[in-house]
């Protein structure tokens, strides 16, 4: 880590912290798409036989296996549980990794892609533990909404504009997650809570900002499946149902492993935008670094949460 580097921590618009976004994803482009593909691989093979199984479900007299396949509608959904289990873990395993190399990155230290796996530790199971926890405490806050939607008339009214707020809310949290867990070694509730309390100084900011991350999802990931689906059969003709779920799956899943660093990227380096604004981070890495060498400018971000 050098002055340079330090100096160039401060406050960025949205544009900025795009622009720095593309130019962090290019600069370790290998090691980031490593990561996203090396995590997200096995979700992809396992939701292509999902892709498959639930063809044949839905075409009896291409099954083999029995004639009765409403019989293996309870394998698979325990099936499709399995991919959901599996799909969490290898994602917020890629996702410590990433946050982690992003950290790195921006704080002058070296990235390397088994780095990143090696600097992670165990955060991806805190990870988990506080995606989980704050999923089941967003169903606890849903429910009641839920039943207020029952009342005529006046509870949709009420419900619509909750359902909302909780939406922006979740987003934001879960949002800033990976970043608190990752980068500042919290517990699952205190991982919430952190999330929270950053996310909420600069609400309205932090959801426009999300809001068009996930216009460029949409652009880069839903866009071109989205757009295949609709010229295969127009190139190719009549193609299998199936056969074509799978293209479409495979592209879209591959586009996903590739944005994925993207948006992690994005994501981190806001988490940074927020504690430079609003916790001095910028002025207590230059103070730190005053009484640091060079030699140990490499333990620096440890003594203060990173």
């Amino acid at each position: 880590m050098n002055h340079t580097n330090l100096l160039d921590l401060r406050p960025l618009s949205i544009g900025e912290l795009f622009d720095r976004t593309f130019r962090l994803f290019r600069k370790h482009f290998f090691v980031f798409l490593g990561i996203a593909v090396i995590t997200q691989l096995p979700t992809i093979m396992l939701q292509l036989l999902l892709v498959v199984f639930s063809g044949d479900l839905t075409n009896p007299e291409g099954f083999l296996l029995t004639e009765q396949p409403e019989q293996l509608l309870l394998p698979f959904f325990l099936f499709g549980i399995v991919i959901a289990i599996a799909s969490l873990i290898f994602t917020q395993i890629g996702t410590a990794a990433i946050t982690k190399a992003v950290s790195d990155s921006y704080l002058g230290r070296a990235v390397s892609f088994d780095g990143a796996f090696r600097r992670m530790g165990n955060s991806w199971l805190r990870l988990i533990a506080a995606t989980l926890m704050g999923g089941l405490l967003l169903v606890l806050m849903f429910i009641p909404v839920g039943l207020i939607a029952i009342i005529p008339c006046l509870g949709i009214l009420i419900a619509i504009p909750t359902f909302i707020v909780l939406g922006a809310v979740a987003n934001i949290i879960f949002s800033l997650l990976p970043p608190v867990v990752v980068l500042e070694n919290s517990g699952t509730i205190d991982s919430l809570k952190r999330a929270w309390e950053l996310g909420r100084k600069r609400f309205w900011w932090v959801f426009g900002y999300l809001f068009l991350l996930g216009l460029l999802t949409g652009i880069i990931v839903s866009g071109p499946a989205a757009l295949l689906g609709f010229l295969i059969p127009v190139i190719i003709g009549d193609i299998n149902p199936i056969t074509q779920a799978i293209i479409q799956q495979t592209v879209s899943l591959v586009l996903t492993a590739v944005f994925l660093p993207i948006r992690f990227t994005a994501i981190t380096l806001m988490y940074f935008d927020l504690r430079i604004r609003y916790e001095g981070f910028d002025l207590m890495i230059l103070a730190s670094s005053d009484n640091e060498t060079d030699s140990d400018l490499s333990n620096l971000t440890g003594k203060i949460g990173l």
